[in-house]
Parts: structure tokens; C-alpha cells; sequence
């Protein structure tokens, strides 16, 4: 940017030198137009670098913001707001499988799926037994996540009619990439 402005101080400099040394009315004609040529060049040039500059500024705030804490519960919060749109076709694809369900957003970039049950099964969940299934279940949904938020989890709530506890598993990224390493070829 500098050498730009140098450059263009310089021209203008040398064309400015080379009419003064002319006493020819032509000469200080060609001179103020010369001289209004390095000008609208030179202000030229400073609209181009400042509005690159503007660009640069956006540029990085935006990249600042996407790997900040506040840019991530941005997308997370939306992403929320996303998954809580599709609850209307999710509770008709289960059915009367649970009488309430519901997307929410947790601590620490966790997506809390709560899932209340019709019924009492009388019960205590097997929650580690449960875990690697809903793993897989959830990777699909953890995968897409992770691209948005990288420090995202899952968890899954399921409650009795009397919304007390009856399972509740935590699904977190190292969880799901190891469902990958299992399964992929050595």
C-alpha cells in the first residue's frame, strides 16, 4: 500500500518537475493535467486500498468470530432453533411412542433431547447398555454438528409421565468417532 502511495507521489512528482522546466504554455497546460491525473489516481488509489481494507477488516472479524466462544453459540443457537422446527414431523413419524418431545439447548454446546414416555415402565434404564446403540443412532446427527460446533454433545433424557428420570445418556464427539474407528477397515 505504501509503495503504491510512493509510487504515485513520485510520478506526480517527476511529470510536475518536467513542466516546470518548460516555459511553454503547453507545458503548464499539460502539467495541470497531468497534476489532476496523479490526483484522481492517487484518490483512486486510496478508495481502492481503503475499501480493501474494509474487506480485510470484515474478513478477519468474521473468521475472529466463527472461532470465538460467542460465534460458536451463534451457529449453536441456531442450529437449535433448526432441529426445534423439525419437533411437528418427528413427533408424527413416533407416533404415540411418547407423548412429548422436545430439542433443547444445554451447557457446554449440548443438545438436549428430552423424549417423555406415555408410561411408567417401572424401571430404572440401563444407561451404559443403552449408550453404544444410541451412539450409532446419533452419529449421523453428531457428525453434522460437529462441522458447526466441534465441541458439541448429545444428550438423551427420558422421562416418565411424572418428568422424572428414567435414562439419560451423554453422547460426546469421542464417542461417535469411535463407532467410526470400529468400523472402518484396518
Amino acid at each position: 500500500m505504501k509503495k503504491k502511495m510512493l509510487k504515485v507521489l513520485f510520478v506526480g512528482f517527476v511529470l510536475t518537475s518536467l513542466a516546470a522546466c518548460s516555459n511553454d504554455k503547453s507545458a503548464s497546460l499539460e502539467k495541470a493535467k497531468d497534476t489532476e491525473s496523479s490526483s484522481s489516481v492517487a484518490e483512486s488509489t486510496k478508495e481502492s486500498t481503503s475499501s480493501s481494507n474494509e474487506v480485510d477488516l470484515l474478513e478477519e472479524e468474521l473468521k475472529t468470530e466463527e472461532s470465538n466462544e460467542s460465534g460458536n453459540s451463534k451457529l449453536f443457537d441456531l442450529m437449535i432453533e433448526a432441529a426445534q422446527s423439525q419437533l411437528p414431523a418427528m413427533k408424527e413419524q413416533l407416533g404415540d411412542a411418547y407423548t412429548n418431545i422436545e430439542i433443547a439447548a444445554g451447557e457446554n454446546h449440548t443438545v438436549i433431547y428430552r423424549y417423555t414416555l406415555p408410561e411408567d415402565p417401572g424401571f430404572e434404564m440401563d444407561s451404559e447398555a443403552l449408550k453404544p446403540v444410541m451412539v450409532e443412532a446419533m452419529k449421523p446427527i453428531m457428525d453434522s454438528v460437529k462441522g458447526i460446533v466441534p465441541d458439541a454433545k448429545i444428550q438423551v433424557i427420558y422421562l416418565r409421565p411424572d418428568q422424572t428420570e428414567v435414562g439419560n445418556i451423554l453422547i460426546t464427539q469421542e464417542d461417535t468417532d469411535a463407532i467410526q474407528g470400529e468400523t472402518d477397515p484396518v
